[in-house]
C-alpha cells in the first residue's frame, strides 16, 4: 500500500475542484425559495418510479448509514491488512455523519413532503431537514477512501454504487435533488480529506 493513498486516484486535484463547485451550487440551489420548479419536477419524476425499485435499491442505501463505513473499514482489513486506512475510514465516516446534521441545522431546508403533498414517502415519515443528505455524503465519503485499494477496472461499480445511494433517497421521497448532489459532493471532499489524513499518519508512523 503507497504512502500517499491520494496518489491512487486520477487527478485528486481536480475531483476536489470539481466536487467543490458543485457542492456550491447545490448549496444555492437549496437556499433559494421557492423551491426551483425543474428541482421539483425532477425530484417527482425520480419519486415515481415503481416502488420495486426502491426495495431493490434498498440494500444499498444502507451504505449510506452509519453501517457502510464499518463495512468497508472491514474489508480493507481483511483484504490489505490496512488497519489504518480502515480507522480512518470509519473516523471520516462518522464525521462526515455529524457534519451533514450541522449543514442541514445551517441550510434549514425542509424535505420534499413540504413542498410536493403527494410524494411518495417510503422510508420514514418524511419529515426533518433535507440539505444535505448524510445517506449521499457517508456512502461517497466511504467509497471514494476504498477506491484506493479497489482494482481500476471495478472502480466504476463503486462509483456507481454512491449514484445509487443518492437516486434511492430521493426514490424514497426523503430528499429532493440539490439534497442529494451537495451530499455526493460533501462526501467526496470529506473522503480526499481523510485520504490525505491516512498519508499524512502512516508517514509518521513508526517503522
Amino acid at each position: 500500500m503507497p504512502v500517499a493513498y491520494l496518489d491512487e486516484l486520477e487527478h485528486p486535484t481536480a475531483v476536489a475542484v470539481t466536487a467543490a463547485v458543485t457542492l456550491a451550487v447545490s448549496w444555492i440551489v437549496a437556499v433559494r425559495r421557492p423551491v426551483p420548479v425543474w428541482e421539483l419536477r425532477l425530484t417527482e419524476w425520480i419519486n415515481d418510479a415503481p416502488s420495486a425499485l426502491a426495495s431493490a435499491s434498498y440494500p444499498v442505501m444502507q451504505m449510506g448509514t452509519l453501517g457502510g463505513p464499518i463495512v468497508v473499514a472491514i474489508a480493507i482489513v481483511v483484504i490489505k491488512r490496512d488497519w489504518l486506512l480502515g480507522a480512518v475510514v470509519v473516523a471520516t465516516g462518522i464525521f462526515t455523519w455529524l457534519a451533514a446534521k450541522g449543514v442541514k441545522r445551517l441550510v434549514q431546508r425542509d424535505r420534499p413532503l413540504s413542498y410536493l403533498p403527494d410524494v411518495v414517502v417510503r422510508d420514514g415519515d418524511g419529515s426533518g431537514l433535507g440539505f444535505i443528505s448524510g445517506h449521499s455524503a457517508v456512502a461517497a465519503s466511504a467509497i471514494v477512501m476504498a477506491i484506493v485499494v479497489i482494482p481500476k477496472r471495478l472502480r466504476p461499480v463503486a462509483v456507481a454504487m454512491i449514484g445509487i445511494v443518492g437516486a434511492a433517497r430521493v426514490l424514497v421521497g426523503v430528499h429532493l435533488v440539490a439534497d442529494v448532489v451537495g451530499g455526493w459532493s460533501f462526501g467526496v471532499l470529506t473522503g480526499l480529506g481523510g485520504l490525505a489524513v491516512a498519508g499524512a499518519l502512516r508517514i509518521r508512523a513508526p517503522r
